[in-house]
């Protein structure tokens, strides 16, 4: 059987950084790179290893998201069918390690790669890398805390890391322990249910999903509008800056700028939230509470 050691990652940020650490480790060669570009966390996911399946993900996304077309079609080469076929055309007797996050995008990812790997030879493991940097580089974190006399958020996205964080996990992997047989059925099994779950949102807190519908963060987007409106004599907040607060405040689960967007357009629609400027765009329009 051949041996080969195969990354696995859910973005294109951190499938670049990545790649710069394996050069810059000087594995770059003997170590194969891949990657989807999608978001996982949102949207359907029943059959999307099938040809209809990712189609009808595209067209309900890119209702929805506006930069969802432009963005999933730009690489071509790291599209949902595209990376499953370069998955399952890696040799038996692999090594595949999946990169992950603390967040729902890459806890999906990864039990969707376990899925499509059920009746593979290879060996897989899991490499939390949000973990393995609070292991690594906790005493640098509180350093700089202490040095600027504020808290640092500790990363849960993996593009939120530096080709010098991974260098030393890359060290690390021969350490981990593959997935057993019984931890594969049940990544699978996790796989198969979240797929069939009508529920289009899904968030991870304290290890599990949570799954809801798509309006399920508005009362938090809401709060922030009367928040920052405070700031503003007319109370109008530009639509960018939402967007940017919301994203610090609810870092922990990986939001997506575009997403945030439809929900502002969302609640536009249903007057809960009044306009002034051109909505299309973030930086030409402002919001305040209805």
């Amino acid at each position: 059987m051949t041996e080969q050691h195969v990354h696995l990652m859910f973005g294109m940020s951190e499938q670049g950084v990545m790649k710069a650490a394996l050069h810059k480790a000087e594995i770059r060669h003997s170590h194969k790179l891949l990657s989807f570009n999608d978001w996982f966390a949102y949207g359907p996911l029943s059959g999307i290893d099938l040809t209809d399946g990712e189609s009808s993900r595209i067209s309900w996304m890119s209702q929805r998201l506006s930069n969802y077309d432009k963005l999933y079609t730009y690489n071509p080469e790291h599209q949902i069918g595209t990376v499953i076929r370069a998955i399952k055309a890696i040799p038996e007797g692999s090594r595949i390690t999946i990169w992950h996050g603390d967040h729902a995008h890459d806890q999906i990812g990864l039990r969707f790669a376990v899925y499509l790997l059920q009746d593979r030879e290879v060996q897989i493991v899991l490499n939390n890398a949000a973990e393995e940097f609070q292991t690594l580089f906790l005493s640098e974190v509180s350093d700089k805390e202490a040095q600027n006399k504020m808290p640092v958020l500790l990363p849960v996205n993996l593009a939120q890391l530096k080709k010098e964080h991974f260098i030393p996990m890359l060290g690390r992997l021969e350490q981990k322990a593959s997935l057993s047989d019984e931890q594969r059925i049940q990544l699978t099994n996790e796989w198969q249910d979240l797929s069939l779950k009508d529920l289009p949102l899904r968030l991870w807190e304290n290890n599990q999903f949570k799954c809801s519908d798509e309006n399920a963060l508005d009362d938090i987007i809401d709060e922030v509008v009367t928040e920052l409106g405070l700031q503003f004599d007319d109370h109008y907040v530009p639509a960018s800056r939402v967007v940017a607060e919301v994203l610090v405040k609810l870092h922990r689960y990986y939001l997506r700028k575009d997403f945030l967007e439809f929900r502002l357009r969302s609640l536009i629609e249903t007057k809960k939230l009044q306009f002034k400027g051109a909505p299309g765009q973030l930086h030409r329009y402002s919001v305040k509470t209805g």
